[in-house]
């Protein structure tokens, strides 16, 4: 089989591919607030123990990202796709049909999560190792596809749980994630990645990966902070993410209307990750700005969208506002992993930082719910959401004094 040669051919469609598992991606993370709302209604639980159950999942999202460099390290990017899901698959047919909120939260919260977060970091480190000049713009075109997917399905999602219920919104999730298995088909495996392997040892046993990772990666002081700016980062989208749908239906708006702002949200998300990716292929545009500076837009936006809560235009700009910046860290993470480890060390870099974003996932969802429960608001969660976000500027002047 021919090894694929970077930005040409066979490249092409595998950022094709990549763009489609975004898709997929994209409509998991964007609709985690709607589907927190079925587990609400089917099990009938507080919000914070419900909410546990997409915490956990949004969290292995990102924290599998050192599995998935290791699988990758093992066998292939296309062999970890696959293995994500069919993982995904079986885990979301189960979902379907427990009656136990535990079980949900072993085979949604866990599995699942489990499944996706293998596609999730494979569909960014295959562009890595497929493009070179036009690297940036290809992660922009791939993680577009996180837009999309909540465009297109989230009202096709509410439709569907409203006819068929329960029961039949779970396998139709999981007859969407078995098409990862067709998108881990084309991923054929590059120069780059073939080489990155060989310098890595294809036979090396998972510890002794884990300990050059130390050596290599968890060393590296710049990366380690691009690390925290992701803890505080997804600390504050990911309370968003869970709690926005429940908030905006607090206040007048239907469950209808809610998957349209998330459609909204999707829309914008597709067009910032494309535009930004244009911007930043040119070298007088600094990735760091585009990864930091946008935590800051949305951050201001999330502290003040409590005052306007109760009128539908304000949502339906913040929507847009929260969709054109709460994905652009991910259009640059490539470029500044590849930048700050080397080319044989991107996988592991990669996975790390993953990793620290999915801490971040799992504290945000769970601690609004306890402010929630414990006689708080959904404003007090989204104030706290904003600050999050504003503290990775102050992780960005840290960076560059260490860089």
């Amino acid at each position: 089989m021919s090894l694929t040669d970077a930005d040409k051919g066979w490249a092409w469609i595998i950022l094709v591919a990549s763009f489609v598992e975004n898709c997929l991606v994209g409509f998991s993370l964007y609709a985690i607030g709607l589907i927190h709302i079925i587990f609400l209604e089917k099990f009938k639980k507080d919000i914070t123990l419900t909410s546990w159950i997409s915490a956990s999942f949004i969290c292995l999202l990102s924290l599998t990202g050192p599995l998935a460099s290791y699988c990758i390290g093992r066998w292939n990017c296309r062999v970890t796709m696959i293995m994500g899901s069919l993982l995904m698959t079986t885990s979301l047919v189960v979902t379907a049909f427990v009656n136990n909120i535990l079980l949900a939260f072993i085979f949604f919260g866990v599995l699942s999560g489990l499944g996706i977060g293998l596609m999730f970091t494979t569909g960014l480190i295959v562009i890595a190792f497929n493009f070179e000049k036009k690297r940036n713009i290809a992660t922009g075109i791939a993680v577009a596809g996180c837009g999309i997917g909540p465009f297109v399905l989230s009202p096709l999602y509410q439709m569907i749980y409203n006819e068929y219920g329960y029961n039949g919104f779970f396998l139709f999730f999981a007859g969407l994630s078995f098409n990862a298995c067709v998108v881990g088909a084309v991923l054929r495996p590059s120069r780059l990645e073939v080489s990155s392997k060989m310098a890595n040892n294809r036979n090396r046993t998972l510890r002794k990966t884990c300990c050059e990772c130390d050596l290599t990666v968890v060393k590296n002081i710049p990366l380690f902070f691009v690390c925290i700016s992701g803890v505080f980062f997804n600390i504050g989208i990911f309370i968003i993410y869970l709690h926005f749908p429940a908030y905006a239906i607090e206040n007048n708006s239907t469950q209808i209307e809610v998957s349209w702002y998330l459609s909204i949200a999707g829309i914008s998300s597709c067009i910032g990750r494309v535009l930004l990716g244009m911007a930043t292929n040119s070298e007088d545009v600094s990735e760091d700005i585009i990864f930091f500076g946008t935590y800051s837009l949305i951050g201001a936006a999330t502290i003040v969208v409590p005052l306007f809560i109760n009128i539908h235009y304000a949502k339906v700009i913040y929507s847009v506002l929260l969709g054109l910046n709460s994905g652009s860290c991910y259009v640059v993470i490539n470029t500044i992993v590849l930048r700050l480890t080397g080319p044989d060390h991107v996988a592991q870099g990669t996975g790390y930082v993953m990793a620290y974003i999915g801490i971040g996932s799992l504290v945000g969802p769970p601690l609004a719910g306890v402010i929630v429960d414990n006689g708080g608001s959904y404003a007090s969660s989204f104030f706290i959401a904003g600050c999050a976000k504003h503290q990775t500027e102050r992780e960005q002047k840290v960076m560059r004094r260490t860089d």
